[in-house]
Formats: structure tokens, sequence, C-alpha cells
């Protein structure tokens, strides 16, 4: 059994791993009897030679491992590599047990003499690049993941951690060029095409932005994150009736969401000129708890709006306008300003 470890998160380098799937009741069953198996072929088989028995503790590690019981897999696989230190899937299996566990150092030192009888294969160097990432390590992950990708340009997964390294380590458009390479291998990737989109969303490449969230969104349609990002897309674009329909789809699966209904707030009454719907999404805003008073004041000052009154009612009200330079009850009513003294 091995596994293909893959970096995921948003703009960090916060990693969760696959695991292996959930075994079924008769699967369970159909495992133990085969950890019975290689538990009585291994002792009553004190004849067999140092590499076979090296193998069968491999498969009773493997075993285990299918169990969820991890210590025990990790003991067969050390058992194997005692036996037969060129155990390659032991050593592989263990060194990733040993990084989930946190023994970072374990895992390494488990990968070098393999590593050293094969420093062309691409999946331990996978997999070191991936211990040292979780050893905080990451610009020697960094280079690994390159050599990976020399050996093996198709391993997705590793050009993807690669990515999401480079994202984290503010070198931006390496990162948005390695997720751009994935995507044209693999135009089904969807954390790919999302992350490609929030980098060109930062650095103000709204048309492109656009595309890759798209991309996203077709693939993952209930994305609450995709939803946000692709607003704000669209706003950049210019495309302000569908960036208000993004912050409606948004906001019909997270109807609580404060920062949301103050966006599509702002639009209505800046862009849309439309005062009635401006002020219901401003209620709905307040009433979710928004309550950022330099986002409000920035409003109040924005060119083009409208229905400013009744805006300086519903801010004055929740207490967004109350410090120094707060506007009077006639200033809020009448949406004048006081005469310069």
């Amino acid at each position: 059994m091995t596994w293909a470890p893959r970096v995921t998160g948003a703009t960090s380098t916060a990693t969760t791993v696959s695991t292996v799937g959930t075994v079924s009741p008769v699967g369970k069953g159909l495992v133990f009897m085969a950890v019975l198996v290689f538990a009585s072929v291994l002792f009553s088989c004190t004849s067999v030679g140092p590499a076979r028995q090296a193998s069968e503790w491999t498969e009773l590690g493997n075993a285990w491992a299918e169990l969820g019981k991890w210590d025990k897999a990790g003991e067969a696989w050390s058992r194997a590599l005692s036996l037969d230190p060129g155990q390659a899937v032991a050593g592989y299996n263990l060194a990733r047990a040993l990084a989930e566990a946190g023994k970072f150092d374990e895992a390494l030192s488990t990968l070098k003499p393999l590593a050293s009888r094969d420093p062309d294969n691409a999946a331990l160097l996978s997999l070191q690049a991936y211990v040292l990432h979780k050893a905080g390590r990451n610009d020697e992950a960094v280079s690994v993941y390159r050599r990976v990708l020399e050996l093996n340009a198709g391993d997705a997964a590793s050009r993807f951690n690669l990515a999401v390294l480079l994202d984290g380590a503010g070198q931006a458009e390496e990162a948005l060029a390695v997720y751009l390479e994935l995507l044209s291998l693999r135009k089904d990737d969807a954390a790919s095409a999302y992350r490609a989109g929030l980098l060109l969303l930062a650095s103000g490449r709204y048309d492109e932005s656009v595309e890759y969230l798209d991309r996203f969104l077709a693939l993952k349609p209930d994305s609450t994150d995709g939803l946000l990002a692709m607003a704000k897309a669209r706003e950049g674009k210019g495309e302000y009736p569908e960036a208000m329909e993004a912050y409606k789809d948004l906001l019909a699966k997270l109807p609580a969401d404060a920062a949301a209904w103050f966006d599509l707030a702002r639009l209505r009454l800046t862009i849309a000129e439309d005062g009635a719907g401006g002020r219901e999404a401003m209620t709905k805003a307040l009433a979710a708890g928004f309550a950022d008073k330099g986002k409000a004041k920035a409003l109040l000052d924005s060119e083009g709006l409208v229905d400013r009154a009744g805006l300086l009612v519903l801010l004055t009200e929740a207490g967004l306008l109350t410090e120094t330079g707060a506007l009077t009850e006639t200033e809020a009513l009448t949406g004048t300003n006081p005469p310069t003294p």
C-alpha cells in the first residue's frame, strides 16, 4: 500500500493528506483474515529466507494499515527493513506513517538509504519532499519537488504541492505558472483552477481570474469561497450585474454573511442606483453584525451614492457613526453637511 500525499489549503501551506479509504465491514473481515494468514505464515515458516520474510512482514504491515492499526503496521514495516534494508515498499510506508505521527527526523532517516539506493525514484523523492514540508523545511521541499518533476513531469500531486509551497512563499508568479501547467494537463483540477483564479484576482488580472473561477465553479458550484472570489472578480472586471448575482448566490447559501450583504448594498447604492434594494441589503448586513466603521464611512463618501439620507439613518441607528465627527440627528435625517465654521 502506498500513498500520494497532496498539500492543500487556500492561500497557506497548511496541509491535509489523503488517507486510505474507508473499509467496509465485509472488507474489514477480509483484511483481518489476511492479517491472520500473513501472521501464520510468518510464525510457521522459520526456514524461509530473510528476503521472503521481509516481504511477508511488509504485507502484514499493509494489512494492519488497512485496519487503521498504524502502530502495528509500523512495527511490521520496521521488522521488514531490519530483515531486508532494500524493502522499498516497507520503507516508503513506514516513512509515511512516521511523518503522520510527527516523527519527521525518523521519517527522513528511513527514506535516506532508500533514496541512496535509487536516487531517481520519483515516488520516494516526492514523499521526501512532503516530509520536509511537514517538518517546516519548505525551501528544501521545493527543491526536491522540482527534481521530482524533472523525473516525472506527469506527477500531478507533486506539481500541485510545488505550486502551493511557492504560493505560500510569496512567489506568486511562479506558483501561478505551475498551477496553469497542471491545468493544461488536467483541465478538471478544481483546486488548481481556484488557486489560479485567486492569484489572478490578487494581481488585478480580472478577465483571466473570471475564466479560471468559472472553471472552478463549474466543478464545485456550491463553493461559497468560489462565489465570493467570483463576485470580486466580476466587479473588478466591471461586470456589475454579474457581480451582484454572484453575491446573491453566495448569500442564498450564507444568509448571515454580513460582509457580503454590505458589498451587495454598496453595489446597489453606488452602481445600480437601487436605493430600496441597497437599504434592504444594508439592513440585512447590520442585522448580521456588520460593524466596520471605516467601510461605512467610505461608502458614505462614495461618488454616485443614491439615497444617502436613508443610509445615514441606518448607519447612525446601528452606532457606526457615533465617534468624533458624528452626524447630528438633523444631518442624519436630511443628509446635509454641517456648515463650515
